[in-house]
């Protein structure tokens, strides 16, 4: 996960609005198949319920590593060598098959993504920041660290691949799961951030 996509989930403001807009849409007919037969797809039912239980662990987890990484004065490029290692050893210890779950969340934020390219929830997540950058009364500090946790998500939206380059199942397999996946984004999101925790600790 990049660290603009990860500052954005760690910032409550932002976080919420986003889940306001997102979670205000009706995802439950979106590319329903009227057969009530499951079509094929390359992660099953059972795998979403586990990764939308095991992500947090594995986060708080290596967030936990990285401050102690800090406060021995890590270097940022062990950082990434440190979270790495940490979440494959929690996600092994949760009964994963090695890289499975770091494949998955990846892919699932990807389909998660496409789905929302062409919504309206998009647009009116684009047409927010366009107003929100003349909104006077915040500072311009941090009027410019907010927008560009928007601009982080809109442009993972915009470059994602089309919803049509996805296997059908796939896509109605996370349409499904829709909204508790981004609801589990969300409340890991809504968690006090690393750096906050990292000053706590000292």
């Amino acid at each position: 996960m990049s660290k603009g996509l990860f500052a954005f989930f760690i910032s409550g403001a932002i976080t919420a609005l986003v889940a306001v807009v997102i979670l205000g849409g009706d995802w439950s007919g979106l590319f329903s198949s009227s057969d009530e037969t499951r079509t094929p797809s390359s992660f099953s039912p059972a795998e979403v319920e586990k990764i939308i239980a095991d992500w947090p662990i594995a986060m708080q987890a290596s967030d936990q590593a990285l401050i102690e990484y800090r406060n021995i004065g890590g270097s940022p490029r062990g950082e990434a060598v440190v979270r790495k290692g940490v979440q494959a050893n929690t996600f092994s210890r949760q009964n994963w098959e090695a890289g499975r779950a770091e494949y998955l969340i990846s892919y699932l934020l990807m389909l998660r993504n496409s789905i929302l390219k062409y919504s309206d929830q998009h647009r009116a997540l684009g047409y927010f920041m366009e107003h929100y950058e003349q909104n006077k009364s915040v500072s311009a500090e941090l009027k410019t660290w907010q927008i560009d946790q928007i601009d982080v998500l809109l442009k993972q939206i915009n470059d994602s691949p089309d919803i049509s380059e996805y296997p059908p199942g796939d896509v109605e397999l996370m349409v499904e799961y829709f909204e508790r996946f981004h609801e589990m984004l969300v409340g890991y999101g809504r968690q006090p951030s690393l750096a906050a925790r990292t000053q706590a600790s000292r």
